[in-house]
């Protein structure tokens, strides 16, 4: 009987550790959930770092998982980001995170202000192309991380990437339609 109860546990075990790495990987953009649902894109690279998360917050809002949930931003090993299924309001990245650091854009409600953007129903919102680095030390300050906007990637290079990621999307269609527009300037 104790060796049923073993065996269960372990393929237990194996089951949910399975479906974690399953949904912890690269998932695919999910379709738009509405005509309103915006899309956020930029490229992030971290100077001898992966980056893992970007932190898109909502102005003004708190957050507490698993009763309020931010918005989901998908992180690519490239250095693309996207977040689909946005509502339309204001918005803010708040910073930038890898297994060993954290680059906070924002630290007060006052820097939060300042990097305020805003997001109209069925819009795509380019937040641009980031070049992070972290001085090396023991103890750490915000000052001590330097966040630099970079011109390329540009908008059309990281579209290019997110055009083929969401083959199947009503985001793929956005996609194209902007990347139509970027190419007649």
């Amino acid at each position: 009987m104790q060796r049923v109860f073993v065996q269960t546990g372990i393929v237990l075990s194996a089951w949910l550790l399975m479906s974690c790495a399953i949904v912890s990987g690269k998932a695919p953009p999910e379709d738009a959930k509405s005509i309103d649902s915006a899309i956020v894109y930029g490229y992030v690279e971290a100077v001898g770092d992966v980056i893992e998360r970007v932190d898109l917050v909502e102005f003004g809002k708190v957050y507490i998982p698993p009763f309020r949930k931010p918005p989901r931003v998908l992180v690519f090993d490239n250095g693309m980001f996207m977040a689909e299924n946005i509502k339309p309001g204001k918005y803010v990245i708040a910073g930038f995170r890898s297994d060993r650091n954290h680059y906070n854009m924002v630290s007060s409600r006052r820097q939060a202000y300042q990097r305020v953007f805003h997001i109209e129903a069925g819009e795509m919102e380019y937040i641009g192309s980031f070049n992070l680095r972290a001085d090396k030390g023991e103890k750490r300050r915000s000052s001590d991380v330097s966040i630099t906007p970079i011109q390329r990637p540009g908008e059309r290079d990281v579209l290019k990437h997110l055009y083929d990621i969401a083959e199947g999307t009503a985001w793929q269609d956005k996609i194209a339609k902007r990347l139509k527009q970027l190419r007649q300037y």
